[in-house]
C-alpha cells in the first residue's frame, strides 16, 4: 500500500493532463471498477470541458492509481467533491501552481529528481504503457486522442513495429 498518497502517483500512473488532475471528482471516479471519467478541466481556476471532444472520456486505471485513489478515499481529504484538497485549508484545489508548490515540487525534491513540469508525465505514462506492449491505439484512448497519429509521432521510438 502506498505510504503517502499524493499527486504525483496519479500523475505518472494515469495520463491525464495537469487540469484534469486538478478537476479529479470523486463523482466521476469507479473505484470498483477501475475506471475514471474524465468529464472536467481545470484551467486558470476555472472548470471547463476538456479541450476535446476526445478529451472527455473513460480510462482504466493503473493499479497503482486505483490503489492511490482507495488510500485517499480512506482518509480525511475524501470528505471533499475533488480529489485533491490543500491539507492547510482544505479547500480545493483550483490553480496548478498550488499542486506544484506543495506536492510535486516537494515529491521531486524527496526522490532526487531534477525538476519537470507535472505534464511530463503524460510522456512517462505512454512511454511506460508502449513498453509494456499496450495497444498504441489504447494508449491515444487513455490520453485522449482521437487517432493513433499523436502516439506514432510523438512516441514512435517506443512502438516495438516502428
Amino acid at each position: 500500500m502506498l505510504e503517502k498518497p499524493q499527486f504525483h502517483h496519479l500523475a505518472f500512473y494515469t495520463g491525464r493532463r495537469t487540469g484534469e488532475l486538478l478537476g479529479i471528482r470523486w463523482q466521476d471516479t469507479e473505484l470498483v471498477k477501475a475506471f475514471a471519467h474524465i468529464r472536467v478541466n481545470i484551467t486558470s481556476g476555472v472548470e471547463k470541458v476538456p479541450k476535446t471532444k476526445a478529451s472527455i472520456r473513460t480510462i482504466e486505471l493503473h493499479p497503482l492509481a486505483l490503489e492511490a485513489l482507495l488510500s485517499i478515499k480512506r482518509s480525511k481529504y475524501s470528505d471533499s467533491k475533488r480529489v485533491f484538497v490543500d491539507p492547510r485549508t482544505m479547500n480545493e484545489y483550483k490553480y496548478a501552481d498550488e499542486l506544484r508548490k506543495y506536492k510535486w515540487k516537494p515529491a521531486l525534491e524527496r526522490a532526487g529528481i531534477q525538476y519537470r513540469y507535472p505534464y511530463q508525465c503524460r510522456h512517462t505514462y505512454a512511454s511506460m504503457m508502449l513498453s509494456q506492449g499496450r495497444n498504441p491505439m489504447w494508449v491515444a484512448k487513455q490520453l485522449g486522442h482521437s487517432d493513433r497519429g499523436m502516439i506514432r509521432r510523438v512516441y514512435g521510438g517506443w512502438l516495438p513495429s516502428e
